[in-house]
């Protein structure tokens, strides 16, 4: 199951509020990437597809592929601010090896 922390929604609200989309569904998607096998995607959108699960949290519809659901079934999603400022964090216990940047991660076998 997908995890949103209370920090991650209230910046997926602040971010559909600043862009005027209030109503606005949070999609995750994971693209091919560089330095790791996935990188995850995040945007707003208004749009469900056939292909996609939506996961309900309080005041947030999450929207997923259903053929990506499998590479982060359990991912924890974060929202913190460090020095070099704000950023969503991803905590996938399924990745085997992830990158520095935290945004592309490996999974060791083929799901």
């Amino acid at each position: 199951m997908i995890q949103l922390t209370p920090a991650a929604r209230q910046e997926i609200n602040r971010l559909r509020q600043r862009q005027q989309q209030p109503d606005a569904l949070f999609r995750l998607g994971l693209q091919p990437s560089s330095c790791a096998q996935w990188a995850y995607i995040l945007a707003l959108d208004h749009a469900v597809a056939d292909d996609d699960d939506i996961h309900d949290f309080e005041d947030i519809r999450l929207v997923v592929k259903r053929d990506r659901f499998d590479y982060i079934r359990d991912l924890k999603i974060d929202f913190s601010e460090d020095l070099m400022g704000g950023a969503f964090r991803f905590d996938n216990p399924l990745a085997t090896e992830s990158c520095r940047c935290g945004y592309a991660f490996s999974i060791g076998q083929n799901l």
